[in-house]
Formats: C-alpha cells, structure tokens, sequence
C-alpha cells in the first residue's frame, strides 16, 4: 500500500535524493524533509575543495534551486534536529518542539567526523558541514601554518587546497604511506611523493597526542613520540561515524539510507542508496547495480576509483605521475577495482572491464 505521508531525517544527499525519486517515480501523498542545517540541500565535495579556495560562495553548493523545492511539493524542516522518534504512534518531534506524523521514516541522518579523545582548543576544526569550511576558511590566510591530522581523501583535498592559498602544511598520516589501505601502498607511495612535490612535509607512521596551546589557542599538536608540530590552525580528518542518534532501519515503515547506512561517505554510494529505498517503499524492482565509485581533486590530480580494491592481491600501474591507470587484481587475476589518473575518457572500459571480470 502506498503511505499517506513520508518523512525523511537529513537534509544532506541521500534524504534530497530520496525525496526527488519519490517524486519522480509518481509518489502523491505528504513528503517532509528536516535537515538540523539551516541551509536546503547542497554539494558536500566542494567544501574541501572550490568553496574551501573561494572558487565557489554558499549559494553554487545548492542542490536544487529554492523553487524546485516547492514545486516538487517537498516541504522542508530546515534548522532543526528530529529529536525523538515514537515509532508505535508514528510520529517525530523536531528540537523546534513541532511534532510531524508519518507513515513511513526514512533515516537520512548521515554521519558526524570523528573527534579526538583529548581536550580541542580554538582554533582545531573538523570539515563535515558548510559552517566547519566556513571557519575553517576564515584562517587559511597565506603564511598561516596548518597541520592536518589524518591522511584520507578529505585530509589530502584539504592540503592541496591549502598550499593553493599560501598556506604551510604539515601532513600525519598514521600508515606507512597515505591510502594504504584505500589505494595499496605502491599508490600510496606515489601521493606521497607528490605531496612533498607540492610543499606539504609529511608526517607518516605518527599521530597525535594531544595540543599545545597559547591562551586557549591553538599553538601546536604533541605527537605521539613526544616531538611537536607548530600550528595556527588544526584539521582533525581522522574518519566519520554514522549517525544513529535515531537508530537505523532496513524493514517498512523505517528505512534507512546513506552514511547512516554505511556508504562510507561516497557521493554515488548514497545517492544509489537513496533511490533503491524510495523504490523499495513504493514496490518499484531495484534499479541494476552499479560499481562502486569515488573520486578526488588533490595536486592537480583528478583520482577516479571504480570497484573496491579491499580483495586486490596485485596492482599494475600504467603511465606517467601526471596521467596513469592501475588495475587491482585479486588472487586469479581477477579485476577488481580501477584507478584513474587525469584519464577520465578510460572510466567507461574500466567499467566494463569489472563487468566482465
């Protein structure tokens, strides 16, 4: 049976997405999307990068324009946290104290960075919403000194945009080399020496302890081998935790899709979750499954992965440091995963290389 009424929790790209295709796949009855920012649906991946350099203003990010909210009949609940959910009387307060019937709960909710276990001064930021770049913006002045705990992809987008602005960076990476496990070490390594290339002294096989201060700010990051790294500002990129404040659901009437999911914070993974559930709710067969897909902007690379390369035994890499592919075979040589390099027009043979694999 169809539902009356749909409410979605989280306002990022898997809620927004959920609400399109319930439309567009001919959904009629109510259909409520709260989002705990106060901004409508927007572009996460800029934040680290276009947005973080000034390239882009708030207003580019936007998913859709304010107009198509309203036509498409999507009422949005913006600036306000889905507090509590009575799932016996189907309803949800929000922390704006308004109480919101439904018949089916899609948890959106995301997943929050996560936070180092000692005390965070001023001046140490995480990178998850428009409000953290924008802060985070407000110090990235040229000559400023950066420290990046966490080698990751939002670490490294973070770096590149920072040495693009004047500013020094150092660089913990807790592995042997950054995207160890991610991308293998042979990848790892090459990054690795890009980075430094670009100006970025890099810390691998470290981690941070604690933070020095001065006047409650900021002056440095203590190491776990007792050296210490000078910093004016800090970006602490060590990873997200999904959002389960409100608990997850996979059954009608509560279903859950995106980082609250476990899409592991890729862009298509939770879009593609978005749709399968508005389809699973309205009885609609599953769209075909699609490899999984990511992409990075760091140093002048575009990094373009499809497939998961957590079963690859092997690794084959061709071309140069600017423009390369490389293959992730698993035991058998089977293909498991393609990595692109500034090669975007190879994306689709890698596709269908996987495919036949």
């Amino acid at each position: 049976m169809t539902p009356r009424s749909v409410l979605v929790v989280g306002a990022g790209l898997a809620g927004a997405r959920c609400a399109e295709t319930l439309r567009a796949e001919g959904y009629d009855g109510e259909l409520v999307l709260v989002g705990e920012e106060p901004f409508a649906p927007y572009e996460r991946p800029a934040l680290s990068k276009e947005f973080l350099a000034g390239e882009k203003g708030a207003s580019d990010l936007f998913l859709r324009a304010d107009a198509f909210w309203r036509e498409q009949r999507i009422e949005l609940v913006l600036g306000q946290r889905v507090a509590s959910v009575d799932r016996d009387r189907r309803t949800a307060t929000t922390t704006g104290g308004r109480e919101i019937g439904w018949d089916v709960l899609v948890l959106a909710t995301g997943a929050r960075a996560r936070r180092l276990p000692f005390e965070t001064p001023r001046g140490v930021h995480v990178l998850r919403t428009l409000a953290d770049a924008v802060a985070l913006r407000r110090e990235l002045i040229p000559g400023a000194r950066l420290a990046i705990v966490g080698g990751g992809f939002v670490g490294a987008e973070v770096a590149s945009t920072a040495r693009k602005l004047g500013v020094d960076v150092t660089l913990l990476e807790a592995g042997s080399v950054p995207f160890e496990r991610a991308l293998g070490p042979e990848l790892g390594a090459k990054l690795a020496q890009r980075y430094r290339e670009h100006g970025v002294d890099i810390r691998t096989e470290t981690a941070a302890a604690a933070f020095e201060t001065n006047d409650g700010h900021v002056a440095g990051v203590v190491l776990t081998d007792g050296k210490t790294v000078g910093a004016d500002v800090v970006l602490t990129a060590v990873g997200v935790e999904p959002a389960h404040d409100l608990g997850h659901g996979l059954e009608p009437p509560v279903y859950s899709c995106g980082d609250n999911a476990g899409s592991r914070g890729h862009w298509t993974g939770a879009a593609a979750e978005a749709v399968d559930v508005a389809r699973r709710l309205l009885g609609l067969d599953p769209l075909p499954k699609q490899h999984p897909f990511f992409w990075s902007d760091q140093f002048g690379l575009r990094l373009q992965l499809v497939g998961e390369t957590a079963d690859a035994e092997a690794v084959e890499v061709e071309g140069s440091d600017d423009s390369f592919v490389a293959r992730y075979r698993a035991r058998g040589g089977k293909l498991v995963a393609g990595l692109a390099s500034n090669r975007p027009a190879e994306l689709g043979g890698l596709r269908l290389e996987l495919s036949a694999a």
